[in-house]
């Protein structure tokens, strides 16, 4: 026997759970289909089980995509101030947040709490929900879209709120853009973005090494830079600042471009000031650049340089530390790739924003239709941008469900 419903909202994680609570308190009678045994699992490991759901500084150079027009996109889908009408709606499903070094958190400090919140408004709007359901299919009828799957579904408006690639073990897969595919929509190939990187050079020797510093690429006349807490691994580079250049570097090794990562370890010191060492402390280099850096990194770094490190400092001319000097400043490290879907936090590409109107999330091509958060192809750095930008285009797509009519 079909179900029938005004809505069918696609997936169960942060953009359909929103979607589908903004669709039902417009009247709208609304269901959720889910591959997963429960809703929002995915959610529960976000920001390490803390669920980082914003950020203070809301500026779209946060946010990547092979659109050059997304800003433009953003600025119509997010608003201008997508932080108060994000707390608007959290709040008003019982979500308190709190605000640590410009970072916005639940204020138990748990995604549970999140997850729980959004569960009780489903049910408090006896909103139907299908657990452990696969969507195959959606068809166009005269009678509303079919939505295919283990139960026959049909709605007037569908809204895709099916995530990405990342995570596969928490449910990710790639089952929302085959579906978009099938319709005949344009998708820009899918990556993993917020991961590791994995290096020419091998680690294996520094591996456990943290140390602030900057890091930086190249690419054309654009330099994309990062600062913060550098970890290296077995593997390569890892770490926030990392993270925020994946989406950049997956897309330049798609393009089969060349990717070096530049570091500076020693971002806040001067030439002139590591040139006058003092030369009566008898000292050898390994030992000085020990004072500046990681001792593990230090012998690293005299390596690269072919440098002993017992040689004593006072043997060494101005020449030779202007070189160790710029080495650190400049230390290259050659990407041959980035980490997989099961290391990376989003997922890079999607559908492309031609194919939406901003103000509603709907397709173009298919009126009723609407897709929402990670399906689009814009990703955004750590710190609550991605969580954001799939609540509030869920939340754009819901009540555009109702508005039209």
């Amino acid at each position: 026997m079909k179900e029938t419903y005004d809505v069918c909202v696609v997936g169960g994680g942060a953009a359909g759970m929103a979607a589908a609570i903004a669709a039902a308190e417009g009247g709208k009678r609304v269901c959720i289909v889910e591959k997963n045994k429960k809703l929002g699992k995915k959610l529960y490991a976000t920001g390490n089980g803390r669920c980082n759901v914003a950020n203070t500084d809301m500026t779209a150079i946060h946010y990547h995509s092979a659109d050059p027009d997304v800003s433009s996109f953003l600025h119509t889908c997010l608003g201008t101030e997508p932080n108060r009408e994000l707390f608007a709606f959290l709040h008003s499903i019982g979500i308190y947040e709190r605000c640590l070094d410009g970072y916005y958190y639940p204020r138990s400090m748990q995604a549970s709490s999140v997850v729980w919140a959004f569960s009780d408004r489903i049910r408090a709007l006896s909103i139907v929900t299908y657990c452990s359901e696969y969507v195959t299919d959606i068809r166009r009828r005269s009678d509303g879209y079919h939505i295919i799957c283990g139960t026959e579904l049909v709605a007037d408006q569908v809204i895709l709120s099916c995530g990405g690639l990342s995570y596969p073990s928490l449910g990710g897969c790639d089952g929302g853009i085959k579906l978009a595919e099938k319709l005949g929509m344009k998708c820009i190939p899918q990556r993993p973005a917020l991961c590791a990187v994995i290096t020419e050079e091998d680690t294996e020797v520094i591996k456990g090494v943290r140390v602030a510093c900057s890091a930086q690429i190249a690419h054309g006349t654009v330099t994309d830079q990062q600062t913060g807490e550098l970890q290296i691994t077995e593997y390569g580079l890892s770490g926030i600042m990392i993270f925020n250049l994946s989406s950049e570097i997956g897309r330049r090794l798609e393009q089969g471009k060349s990717v070096t990562i530049n570091i500076d370890f020693l971002q806040e010191i001067q030439e002139k000031d590591f040139l006058q060492r003092n030369e009566s402390i008898q000292r050898n280099i390994y030992g000085y650049l020990n004072s500046y850096l990681p001792e593990k990194l230090a012998k690293y770094i005299l390596d690269a340089c072919e440098l002993s490190p017992k040689q004593m400092l006072a043997e060494l001319s101005d020449a030779r530390m202007q070189e160790i000097y710029h080495r650190c400043k400049k230390f290259p490290f050659h990407v041959r790739g980035v980490k997989d879907y099961e290391h990376a936090q989003v997922t890079a590409g999607g559908i492309s924003l031609q194919e939406i109107n901003p103000e509603t999330m709907e397709c173009q091509a298919y009126p009723g239709l609407y897709v929402t958060g990670e399906m689009l192809d814009i990703d955004g750095d750590c710190g609550g941008y991605n969580l954001t930008f799939a609540i509030l285009t869920g939340l754009r797509a819901g009540r555009a469900c109702y508005d039209k009519n």
